[in-house]
């Protein structure tokens, strides 16, 4: 046995990694191999790239060894599983390694953040309270883990809205260790967030200076009005947290396209205050002018909002699954010219995709109010209120500037009806001041002119929201340590978007925060006809209620000191003629006000990035060409029912009198395609749309498939791979294919599979003239097809082939999202039975086209049928020059 392991420690010293493994499994199944022999060995596995081996001898050495130290083995081998994403056998190995050493603080601590990572959080904070109480303070090796517990703790409780106990946990890591700008960060932020002043209170071993340097970016901006301030966060921000620019994946030069393309980069693209606001300006874009993409990892939260934002894009792709390099790659592929980021630096960010340029022109728009120092955004869309000149030096992108408001705002927001104030516990007779903004943007100073307009005002309340009780207890205790009882300040609950919005026709005067300002709270209150009173600042943030006050015709409500704002307050309350005045040329014009003319603000947010979109210069021995003519898009037939269709064309002409361009739009959506799943040919196939993988066969068949332009049956069929790939890249879910195909389809699956063993003369592939009745009807079956096709794709987990047709390959078998739908009509008799159930799984914004739509003969009568159907479910279908009908699906 000791020859052995020097022979052992021999070869791996020598890195002869298969002898010393064979050598390591030996000893291991023997119940001879030491623990540190083991440990190395399976290190040099992971090393390699060979975890699953790794984690095999692991197990050997388990089944095989009795030692006190088997609870380490287990920890190593739960670390490997968990490296190599088998969560599952992770928290096994940890569990196990736990009940045989209880106080094995390392198995707690991981196996904690496994349990975060699978969602469980609540076991997950036992976990690491369990660590709190093994590792003891006083112990130098057990500190860090305790400061690592507390600060896992304090972030998971501050996500699950316990504000005061993530605050206390986070404290005590500090007092162990005051060395943690990033705690400090959250800290400060949790005391906005409470309205526990001031936010600066002192802490031992961290003076005021390192208080302010780990504020955040978007803490900042209620912390401070100093734009300065505000820029040195986002540098700061950007230095930690943002990789510097890469080299640029878009021409500098820009593209020459027939229609400007933009990007909208989010994630909130949901029931959040950048949807809120942004849901109409997307369906008011110029699509003869403008190609609207949203580049998106928001999560699903069913609201009809984001339903609706998701309807007004014309390519919606979702970027979540994708790495930041991935998602860049994405962007440069589509050729977008103005990518606008509807981020900046707020919670959710990715500014690692901008720091690739994955467009030439890149803006920041509205998610953030301030700069957001990226050095790969060249603009931020505004107008001359909100960043004015003397700002502008303090931002780091160039301002485009809007000639009116820089804001949009969505006129389809519904009103419920007005409630009493009684039923919202509001006394009757009172003048009601209100502020709905977030509790984070309330300072102490903008609190205490509060309470001063309330002691000025006798017999007003005022009327703020909160969720968190903790924070209503803080504003009443500083009440009632500024004078005023705690019974004038009154709280709402969250509501429904028509009834919160309902709630402002029952107050009499909105008072605004500063230096953090509301923004889409604003444009809520004067939507719902509430004058607003606002103090303007020194900031991007400090200035928005101004310029949508000028926008609404109500100028004189801005003011420029608190002073004035107190005083303001004040008069306003004792002249109710006044106010009413206000609410009346709200109600009047606001439909006609700048603030919410969202037609008009396109426009001039179109001209504005019209001046700024980058577009290659033409060759000196091409003559210009006038820019309003290469503008022009080529007629289009008149849609019936706009609102039931999206805005996807399909231009099957391309592939029979402009060939140059349809070989061009096949090139292009070749680099975004999944070319497996396209296979036809009796077989019913489908496969993610969002997982390409490199295939040189099907490429190389796709290159030498070139065919005589005129001829209309292989034109379309490649074009349909070409649409259909290039659609399955815009929208959620899976290619499918289902039915028939005979003749011309089947050469390109025989120039895929290489079957040249197949008989030309009898599959008629050569000249594409095959005749059903001529030949034998083939079925995908035959000589082996179907096995073939299978044990092609083995291994590739986005393709699945299903022998048969529908719908005995239907059920269990397709799908829950199809993105992509091609269904041969040609003698099949399915369609009637199936069209629901593949229809219901059609996502939004999903196609579908059917083969030989256009019938005649024995066929008639159930085409009849299918326009039926379609008529009932209100469907469009566009009868396309090939002899399909394309089916759009909202």
């Amino acid at each position: 046995m000791p020859a052995q392991l020097a022979r052992l420690d021999a070869l791996l010293a020598r890195q002869a990694l298969a002898e010393a493994y064979q050598l390591a499994e030996q000893l291991a199944v023997a119940g001879g191999l030491p623990i540190v022999q083991l440990f190395t060995t399976a290190a040099a596995e992971t090393e390699a790239g060979r975890a699953p081996r790794a984690v095999a001898l692991f197990r050997c050495w388990l089944e095989h060894t009795e030692s006190p130290a088997a609870y380490a083995v287990l920890y190593n081998m739960a670390v490997t599983l968990s490296n190599q994403g088998d969560d599952s056998a992770a928290e096994d190995a940890y569990r196990r390694a736990i009940l045989l050493n209880p106080r094995f603080i390392e198995a707690h601590m991981n196996l904690g953040t496994l349990l975060e990572r699978r969602g469980l959080q609540a076991e997950a904070l036992l976990m690491w309270n369990v660590v709190t109480t093994l590792a003891s303070p006083d112990v130098p090796a057990d500190r860090a883990f305790r400061v690592q517990a507390l600060n896992n703790l304090g972030r998971v409780l501050e996500n699950r809205k316990d504000l005061p106990l993530a605050e206390q946990l986070l404290m005590q890591s500090l007092a162990l260790d005051p060395r943690q700008p990033k705690v400090l960060t959250h800290v400060i932020h949790l005391r906005q967030k409470q309205c526990s002043w001031p936010i600066y209170a002192p802490i031992a071993g961290i003076s005021h200076a390192e208080m302010v340097e780990a504020t955040s970016a978007l803490a900042m901006l209620s912390a401070s009005d100093d734009p300065d301030e505000q820029l040195q966060a986002a540098r700061r921000f950007v230095a930690d947290k943002v990789m510097p620019p890469a080299e640029p994946m878009a021409p500098a030069e820009g593209y020459r396209h027939t229609r400007i393309r933009i990007g909208y980069l989010s994630s909130d693209l949901c029931s959040h205050a950048v949807a809120i606001l942004t849901a109409e300006l997307y369906e008011l874009h110029d699509r003869r002018q403008f190609e609207v993409y949203a580049f998106s990892w928001t999560k699903e939260d069913n609201s009809p909002l984001r339903a609706r934002v998701v309807r007004a894009m014309d390519h919606y792709i979702r970027i979540d699954t994708m790495t930041d390099e991935e998602a860049a790659q994405c962007i440069r592929a589509h050729e977008i010219d103005l990518l606008i980021d509807l981020h900046g630096l707020t919670l959710g960010t990715r500014p690692n995709i901008l720091s690739y340029r994955p467009a030439p022109v890149q803006l920041t728009y509205l998610g953030f109010p301030g700069t957001t120092a990226l050095p790969c955004i060249d603009y931020v869309i505004a107008d001359r209120f909100v960043l004015p000149a003397q700002l502008a030096p303090h931002m780091s992108e160039q301002p485009l500037y809007l000639p009116e408001c820089f804001q949009i705002n969505d006129r389809q927001r519904a009103i419920g009806p007005r409630p009493q104030r009684a039923e919202l516990g509001l006394p009757d007779d009172a003048f009601v001041f209100c502020s709905f903004n977030n509790n984070f943007k309330i300072t102490e100073p903008v609190f205490a002119a509060w309470m001063r307009i309330l002691q000025r005002t006798p017999g007003s309340v005022l009327w703020m929201v909160s969720d968190h009780e903790v924070v209503r207890q803080n504003l009443r205790a500083s009440a009632e340590r500024l004078g005023v009882a705690a019974s004038r300040l009154h709280f709402a609950e969250r509501a429904t978007p028509a009834a919160y919005l309902a709630r402002y026709g029952v107050a009499d005067l909105f008072l605004d925060t500063l230096p953090f300002n509301a923004g889409t709270t604003a444009s809520d209150a004067l939507w719902a006809g509430l004058p607003l009173l606002t103090c303007a600042g020194n900031t991007f943030c400090a200035r928005m209620a101004g310029s949508l006050l000028h926008a609404v015709g109500l100028p004189e409500l801005i003011t420029h000191s608190l002073q004035e704002y107190e005083d303001l307050a004040v008069a306003l309350a004792g002249q109710p003629e006044r106010i009413a005045a206000m609410k009346q040329h709200l109600q009047t014009h606001r439909d006609s006000s700048i603030l919410f003319d969202s037609p008009r603000f396109v426009r001039q947010m179109e001209t504005a990035l019209r001046s700024v979109v980058k577009t290659p210069a033409l060759p000196a021995s091409t003559p210009s060409v006038p820019k309003e003519k290469t503008m022009i898009l080529p007629a289009q037939t008149p849609i019936e029912h706009p609102e039931r269709v999206i805005n996807f064309m399909v231009r099957t002409v391309w592939g029979l009198t402009d060939p140059a361009r349809f070989y061009q739009l096949m090139e292009e959506a070749k680099t975004l395609c999944v070319p497996g799943t396209y296979l036809g040919d009796n077989i019913f196939t489908w496969g993610k749309s969002n997982s390409p993988f490199s295939d040189e066969n099907f490429v190389r068949a796709w290159e030498s498939n070139t065919q005589n332009d005129a001829d209309r049956a292989i034109a379309w069929r490649r074009y349909i791979l070409a649409c259909s790939a290039y659609h399955c890249a815009q929208v959620e879910g899976d290619f499918v294919e289902c039915g028939v195909y005979r003749g011309t389809g089947i050469k390109t699956v025989i120039d895929y599979f290489g079957k040249d063993n197949f008989d030309k003369t009898f599959w008629g592939y050569d000249t594409y003239d095959y005749n059903p009745v001529e030949h034998h009807t083939f079925d995908g079956q035959e000589e082996g097809m179907f096995d073939e096709i299978q044990a092609r794709f083995a291994g590739y987990d986005n393709v699945r082939l299903v022998k048969g047709l529908l719908p005995q390959s239907l059920e269990g078998n397709s799908p829950d999202k199809i993105a992509m739908l091609h269904i041969d009509l040609n003698s099949a008799e399915f369609e009637i039975a199936v069209l629901d159930a593949l229809f219901d799984r059609v996502t939004p914004g999903g196609m579908v086209i059917l083969d030989d739509y256009e019938w005649s003969g024995q066929y008639r009568l159930q085409k009849i049928a299918e326009d039926a159907w379609f008529e009932a479910r209100k469907y469009r279908v566009f009868p396309l020059p090939t002899g399909q009908g394309l089916v759009i699906k909202r």
